[in-house]
Parts: C-alpha cells; structure tokens; sequence
C-alpha cells in the first residue's frame, strides 16, 4: 500500500509559528537591502551571534565615515524632510529638515566627520586626507543631484524608512532610502510616461536615488613615513549589490508612481549618473531581476534558519548554525571588524 504524504515546505511552516519562536529566541524581526547580501556565515555572525549594541562596537573605517559625511551634506542641502528616530514615539519618523547652504551642508558635514576616531594609524592618515577631498566630493555630489534636477523639486525625502512585504519571505525587508524627490513636469520623462499607461495620466514620477562614494586608495607608506595616496576611480558600470539595494526601494516604493531610477557614484574629481537611458541594469525588467535576486538571498537565509525551528534554546540553535555555514574569514571586507570581535568570531566557529 503506497501512503500519499503531504510535502510541505518548511518555509511555509516557518511562516505560520516556527518563526515566531525563533523571533523570541534569536531577535530577528527583519531582513535589510545590506544584510541580503551577506554570505551566510558573515549574516550569522552579525544578526544572530552579536546584538545591536555589540554590531555598534565593529571598527569602522574613514572610507565609510566619509561616505556619510557626503551623505549628509548632499541631504542637509537638498531635502525637505529627513527620516530619523523620534525619541517620543520610539519609532523612525519623518522630521522638516531646515535646508542648508551648500557652504553650510559641506561646514558642518566635516565638523561630523571629524568626530570619527581612527582605528589604527593608516586609518588615521586615511582621515586627514579625506578631510581634505571631502568638500570637492560634496561639490561633485550637488552637481550630480543638480543635473537629475533634485533641487528644483517641492518634495524631496531623505533616509525614508521602506517597510516592504514580500508574500515569498516570513520577515519584512526594511531599508532607508537614500533620497528621493517627485516631479510632474521634466521633459525628459515625457517618452517614459507614454509607457505607462496603466498609471494615471498625471501622476509624478518618483526619483529614487541611491549614492555610493569613491575614495583615495592608500598607498604603502614611504621610507620617510608618508603616504601617497592613489586617484579614486569611478565604475565603469553598477555594483551588483548597489544595482540590487536601488531594485529593492524602487519595487517597494513604485506602487502608483512612475518609478525613474537613478544611482549615482561620486569622487573628489568627477562623478557619474547611472540611469535606464544609459545602463541597461537600471531598466525596469532587469531592475526586478535584481530585486528577484534580493528576495533569493532572503529566502536562503530563512532556510536556514527553518532547520533549527524544533530546538528550544538559542545556544542549542546557535551552535547548529556554526556547524552549518562556513565563515569565511578571508574575506576582508566583511570581518574587517576590530580584533575583540574577530576573535570572538573565530573562537565561536573553532568550538565546532
């Protein structure tokens, strides 16, 4: 007698109240457009095996703090309403943001960024120079956002807070757009908007705007004990997780909006403007093969963790994820760190 057996996916089993358990065990509640692209064992050490305050603790580096600094200064300058944590509500919310001059965004943007605490000495000498070619950078940063046409925008938000369901995943995907503005009337739009018919005649286009930085490459220092520092060198085409972070905001936020894409890559001597008129990777079919991508890298994540639904301690739980996922400690990148918690990590998958 042959016995007909339901086959159900655990993924679905995780969705109805595996993964309520293991929300309560392990803290997880969302996935976000830089996490989903985490290899496994990189996302397991940072999401389930540290806490938020302890990700804080990681090392930074001045490549990453002037990247914000241009952040700012460009939103500071150019948006009406910045999204930040209100205190009252205990939740990100939108607050009016009083623009800034330029002279003003780029001032206060280096009084920001000389806040930042250097990890060790080459760090330290990357921060004096940055210092020196973030206000260029800036200035290639207003140019960029000038040439799309930002600043002649009423509505223009930075660091929206995206809160985006996908039917296929058991968490949200939640991120913070960089910026993004409307506008009803740019002539540039006019043969887009004939193909979208299906959209109300006059409703704005949303610009979704995504911006990466470029920074000087640190030579090796100098038998003098200075150090010469390389020419930042713009893409000649998108990152795939950048074009995958922009597919993500401009999916989750197209709804009855024409969507015009745009990631922008800014140096202290140039800048570029990636488009669908001029890349291919930003057009809408291929923007959703990106975003399918995103959702992919999701869905393994949760896999995983639908193995361990049925243990009942997070230590238990943990240990089987070290045992599963390789960490890859030879990817610089991401277990660049510090040492405290490098360490941490490799005495966690040495124990295995």
């Amino acid at each position: 007698m042959i016995l007909k057996t339901k086959i159900t996916d655990p993924l679905q089993e995780l969705q109805l109240d595996g993964f309520k358990k293991l929300n309560e065990l392990l803290k997880i509640n969302h996935h976000s457009p830089t996490s989903s692209s985490m290899p496994l064992g990189v996302y397991a050490f940072r999401y389930l095996f540290c806490t938020q305050e302890q990700r804080r603790e990681f090392d930074g580096n001045a490549n990453m703090a002037a990247g914000v600094a241009v952040n700012d200064a460009v939103q500071w300058h150019l948006s009406n309403k910045i999204w930040s944590y209100n205190p009252t509500i205990k939740k990100l919310a939108p607050k009016e943001n009083k623009k800034l001059s330029k002279d003003e965004a780029i001032q206060k943007a280096l009084d920001k960024f000389m806040e930042y605490i250097p990890v060790d000495e080459k760090d330290r000498e990357k921060k004096e120079h940055y210092q020196e070619t973030i206000p260029q950078t800036i200035q290639q940063g207003f140019l960029a956002f000038e040439k799309i046409g930002a600043n002649n925008s009423a509505e223009v938000v930075a660091e929206d807070s995206i809160n985006h369901v996908d039917n296929r995943l058991s968490l949200p995907v939640v991120g913070r757009a960089d910026l993004h503005f409307t506008d009803f009337n740019a002539p540039e739009r006019s043969a887009a908007a004939s193909s979208h018919s299906h959209i109300i005649g006059d409703a704005p286009f949303l610009s979704v705007c995504e911006l990466k930085t470029v920074w000087q490459r640190a030579g090796r220092a100098k038998k003098d004990g200075t150090r010469s520092f390389a020419s930042a060198k713009l893409p000649s085409t998108p990152l795939v997780n950048h074009l995958q972070q922009l597919a993500f905001y401009c999916f989750a936020m197209r709804k009855l909006n024409r969507i015009h894409p745009y990631l922008i890559y800014l140096s202290a001597d140039d800048h570029i403007v990636f488009t669908e008129k001029n890349c291919g990777d930003l057009e809408t079919k291929n923007l959703e093969n990106y975003y399918e991508q995103l959702i992919q890298n999701c869905i393994k994540k949760e896999r995983l963790l639908s193995r361990y639904i049925d243990l009942e301690e997070p230590e238990m739980i943990l240990s089987e994820i070290a045992k599963d996922v390789e960490p890859n400690f030879d990817h610089n990148f991401y277990w660049n760190i510090g040492q405290k918690h490098l360490a941490r990590a490799k005495e966690i998958w040495r124990n295995q």
